[in-house]
């Protein structure tokens, strides 16, 4: 648990994100609303031409894209009135030595509300009232899975919120992501169901920075998600997502070997790494000189 906390005055970012006092911005485990309107330019074209507006959105992207959305904005009324009244809340981490801060500085957690008839995850009536799915692109939930597969199964039956027919506009491509995401959740399951040790690093965790330092000379095992890669000089570079300003870099000098790389795999799954750390100007990184070093299995 990380503690109890007062919600912020203006607690509600939007339909998964929340100020809490102490914590700075809460990032809402296991949903992922919609996003918001942050562009006028962006809610008239929705307005004008939503399918239109939602295909200039995805392009070519080979993943779904985020972007602003009614039902976003519908989310985000939800958790405001659901909030009504609530002082206070209690974040809890899913696991020990999980992932406690996403790539934008914000703390991962979920959000029990505390109310004087008892207390309520958040997430899970978001997940109820049909604003997010269940969202395991990173993983599904070590402790309120079930909960969040029935609160699920009610919203879809129900036909409630993004399962709607009717109502605000929604992302039309939630077929392709719940099978995106469980793709991804099965390859988390895999990697945690072997042994752990000091040169197996899962990016993003609180112990993997410490473990990439102990580790430089060594070969090490390194499982993450690709985020941005240089494609117009060399050597080619890929950063797996770690900390804000801290991604871990894979180095490409040969040409042929880049070709080998499955770059579309890479922007869908996560990817399997392995090869000796080395240092560059204090950050850790590793070489790709061999294709196979690379799995998105």
């Amino acid at each position: 648990m990380l503690g109890t906390f007062a919600l912020h005055p203006q607690s509600v970012v939007d339909g998964d994100t929340l100020r809490v006092e102490g914590q700075g911005p809460v990032r809402v485990l296991c949903v992922d609303c919609e996003e918001v309107f942050h562009a006028a330019a962006d809610r008239e074209a929705a307005e004008a031409d939503f399918d239109a507006y939602a295909r200039a959105k995805r392009a070519t992207s080979p993943v779904p894209v985020k972007f602003g959305t009614p039902a976003g904005s519908a989310a985000s009324e939800f958790v405001r009135a659901f909030l009504e009244g609530v002082e206070r809340v209690r974040l809890e981490r899913d696991e020990v030595d999980g992932h406690d801060v996403d790539a934008y500085e914000r703390r991962l957690a979920h959000v029990l509300v505390l109310r004087p008839a008892g207390e309520q995850n958040l997430a899970v009536e978001i997940v109820r009232a049909g604003h997010s799915p269940y969202f395991v692109k990173y993983g599904r939930s070590r402790r309120f899975h079930a909960e969040l597969v029935a609160a699920q199964a009610e919203a879809r039956a129900a036909l409630r919120g993004i399962w709607a027919e009717q109502g605000p506009r929604h992302y039309p491509d939630y077929d392709e992501r719940l099978v995106w995401w469980e793709q991804r959740a099965l390859q988390v399951e895999a990697w945690r169901a072997l042994p752990a040790a000091p040169t197996r690093i899962e990016l993003g965790t609180e112990k993997a920075s410490a473990q990439l330092t102990a580790c430089v000379g060594q070969v090490v095992v390194v499982f993450g998600a690709a985020g941005r890669m240089r494609l117009d000089a060399w050597p080619r570079l890929i950063w797996l997502a770690h900390k804000r300003g801290a991604d871990l870099t894979l180095v490409v000098r040969e040409a042929e070997v880049w070709a080998a790389l499955d770059l579309d795999a890479l922007a869908r799954r996560f990817a399997t790494v392995t090869g000796p750390v080395s240092l560059y100007q204090g950050r850790p990184q590793i070489e790709i000189t061999d294709p196979l070093q690379v799995s998105t299995r």
